[in-house]
């Protein structure tokens, strides 16, 4: 009878578990200081690097309270990303090009993208990853071009 009971419990977990595809946007009410343009683009950038738009949500809030021109020392805009780690992200124009929504996201969130890889999803570690740098992390478990740090593993052991 104990048996039946646990089957039944599995079965039934199995067909409440939905199934469906899950998506990484968010859609809650908007933040305060984040407009229905800014919602879009954070979907985007969140969809095409497979980032959590709640974790994208978080850090924007923990880093410029969602001001796209929050200037702190050397880091710009919403996420407060560093020209240089935009360099290594792609981007070839001015810093001052960091202020805008578009680019920053564009930037930020596939910065944001290799520290929640090596996290394993984990927000909490994606976060301090984010904040303190993984280049040293990525490179040692062989993660330096899946993270986009680099275009090949230089660690020992990486070929």
């Amino acid at each position: 009878m104990r048996q039946l009971v646990v089957i039944g419990l599995l079965l039934l977990a199995a067909c409440g578990s939905g199934g469906g595809e899950v998506t990484r946007t968010a859609n809650p009410p908007l933040y305060p200081g984040e407009t229905p343009e800014l919602r879009r683009l954070i979907n985007h950038y969140a969809d095409l690097y497979d980032v959590p738009a709640p974790l994208i949500h978080r850090l924007i809030d923990r880093e410029s309270d969602y001001r796209s021109d929050a200037r702190a020392g050397p880091y710009y805009g919403l996420l407060q990303i560093l020209p240089q780690t935009a360099r290594t992200m792609g981007h070839d124009g001015p810093a001052s090009e960091l202020l805008d929504p578009d680019v920053n996201l564009r930037y930020g969130v596939r910065y944001l993208r290799g520290a929640y890889l090596l996290s394993g999803g984990d927000h909490d570690g994606t976060i301090r990853r984010y904040a303190s740098g993984y280049y040293f992390e990525a490179r040692d478990r062989c993660m330096l071009v899946e993270t986009g740090l680099n275009d090949r593993e230089i660690g020992r052991g990486c070929r």
